[in-house]
């Protein structure tokens, strides 16, 4: 071929043009994949933090449900100011409490151990009772209380559950301790007992903190990223029951985001600088590779098919286009040359990874959480296009609208989770009933139904 040849010019024009333009597209690209990559993690990271400590939250808030209750029992059978000097009257609470607490302990995940003890000066210093159950049983042991005169108020393990709500004058949540007595380490939830601003008690509750260790032990983030609590800057759970740990090393090589829990601890989720280097590190070979291939690809068929290898390649280059500003919603044009097959198959892999992601996001905003119906939400989009689908078609319907009786009645006694299965159990029966109509769950005790097909012909 001759160097002067329009040929020849034309196939170092189309080469060299080709060349730049990959060269710009793909540094471009890479810049801002590697933006976005670093922006989405963080998202994600600080998404998931936030998730899992609304789940931990919830265990203690359960947690704290459970003693509450038990707080509620004992102060009504409280009448007036004698009865809280009263011997007689004392017993007989400590009585009734050592049988209803033990169902309030059975059905609370990770209690292993409750107790009700009454304040010194009305009594003694052993008044009141302390169950326990040992590891690997299901019952409960009656203990001897501890004796509160023998032990210095500082003493955690034995007295503290008595002496820091005392001296806090609320509820407080201690932080995690070995206990000698049945081996394991506890967290506990206690409440002081107050009738008229006097000091009576305490009631409180030991909770196995294996129920969180394992909790947090499944948080992963990427490959070598973990999560741990922490304390005033002390690692209270780290994979296994580690404590006193300096955190100052941890910080080093990992992006970190924390919430602060219930409990005064915070949940801290360590995403590896690593993990997320190769991240980038994968798209950015993937999109070098793309580049070369794509001027080996021209060099070798350009006078051939000129046209038909444009065409795939400007789509494939609008295509980084969008992907580079965040744009996934892109059609990949596919080839049968080889080289463009496989950067096809490359973006389109990245793409359908993306639109599935944002597919699972939309799909959980129109959900409910609790009950799997449709949400608000849902219903208004779905009003939006049916009344659309109403202005082309005469189209027949009925719309049912149902609310549970005594739902605020049923919380009140029985306590929420109580009132969420009458919820999960009402949103059940009607999705049963009208299984070929769309069903709502428009708000916390509200469904509606739109009647169509044999659903509206059964109506009356």
């Amino acid at each position: 071929m001759k160097t002067h040849s329009i040929q020849f010019k034309f196939l170092m024009t189309v080469i060299s043009a080709v060349l730049a333009i990959t060269v710009l597209v793909g540094g471009l690209s890479i810049y801002e994949v590697d933006r976005f990559i670093q922006s989405q993690t963080e998202d994600y990271i600080d998404t998931a933090c936030k998730k899992e400590a609304t789940q931990i939250n919830d265990i203690f808030g359960d947690m704290e449900k459970s003693v509450r209750i038990m707080e509620s029992y004992v102060l009504d059978m409280v009448e007036d100011n004698t009865d809280i000097k009263n011997r007689d009257v004392q017993n007989e609470i400590i009585e009734h409490a050592e049988g209803m607490f033990v169902d309030v302990a059975k059905h609370t995940n990770g209690a292993v151990a409750y107790y009700l003890r009454m304040a010194p000066e009305l009594s003694d210093d052993k008044t009141g009772f302390f169950y326990s159950k040992p590891a690997g049983s299901d019952e409960y042991n009656k203990l001897e209380p501890t004796d509160l005169a023998i032990y210095d108020k500082d003493d955690t393990e034995h007295v503290g559950w008595f002496w820091e709500p005392y001296e806090a004058g609320e509820a407080v949540w201690m932080m995690p301790y070995h206990n000698q007595n049945n081996g394991i380490w506890m967290i506990s939830y206690v409440v002081p007992l107050y009738y008229e601003n006097q000091f009576i008690g305490v009631v409180g509750m030991d909770f196995d903190y294996a129920v969180l260790v394992d909790h947090v032990h499944e948080i992963r983030i990427y490959e070598n990223g973990f999560a741990h609590l922490e304390s005033d800057d002390t690692i209270i759970h780290y994979d296994n029951h580690e404590a006193d740990v300096d955190t100052s090393d941890l910080s080093k090589g990992y992006l970190q985001m924390s919430e602060e829990l219930v409990n005064g601890m915070k949940l801290v989720l360590s995403a590896s600088y690593d993990d997320m280097k190769q991240i980038r590190y994968d798209i950015a070979y993937k999109i070098l590779f793309a580049m070369l291939l794509l001027v080996a690809v021209f060099s070798l068929i350009v006078f051939l098919v000129v046209r038909r290898i444009v065409d795939p390649l400007k789509k494939l280059t609008e295509a980084s286009k969008k992907l580079s500003n965040g744009d996934y919603n892109v059609e990949i044009i596919h080839s049968d040359t080889y080289e463009i097959k496989l950067l096809s198959t490359a973006f389109e892999n990245m793409t359908k990874h993306l639109r599935e992601h944002e597919k699972h996001q939309r799909m959980l905003a129109y959900k409910d959480s609790l009950t799997g119906l449709r949400n608000t939400t849902a219903y208004n989009g779905w009003v939006t296009d049916f009344e659309k689908d109403l202005a082309d078609k005469n189209k027949e319907f009925g719309v049912l609208v149902l609310d549970l009786n005594y739902l605020k009645e049923m919380n009140d006694m029985y306590g929420h989770d109580a009132g969420n299965k009458l919820i999960v159990s009402a949103a059940r029966l009607i999705s049963d009933t009208f299984k070929r109509s769309p069903v709502f769950r428009i708000g916390g005790d509200e469904f509606l139904v739109i009647l169509q097909n044999r659903d509206l012909k059964g109506c009356e």
